[in-house]
């Protein structure tokens, strides 16, 4: 693994609620997303602010909300969800 993954207890808590299959779904994404050399090719990054650091991964159905910190090359999960209500928790 090129990124170190690190996962916040709110997205602990929202991957606790998932399906085995949407889980099994969601963590292959991510682990392929943390050996790629340059992940920003993968994610969207989220307007609202000109310096926002927020970035969206698509998995399906679902949005993976999460920040790149470029110095330590650590992807930081924030929030998991379906797309109709993950952007409100943001």
């Amino acid at each position: 693994m090129i990124w170190r993954l690190i996962i916040t207890p709110g997205a602990e808590h929202d991957f606790s609620r998932l399906s085995d299959p949407e889980k099994q779904r969601i963590k292959n994404e991510l682990y392929t997303l943390a050996d790629e050399e340059y992940p920003r090719k993968r994610l969207k990054k989220l307007k609202g602010n000109r310096d926002s650091p927020l970035y969206a991964l698509r998995v399906g159905r679902f949005r993976i909300i999460l920040i790149l910190e470029d110095e330590n090359m650590v992807i930081i999960v924030i929030e998991m969800g379906r797309r109709s209500t993950v952007y409100r928790k943001v």
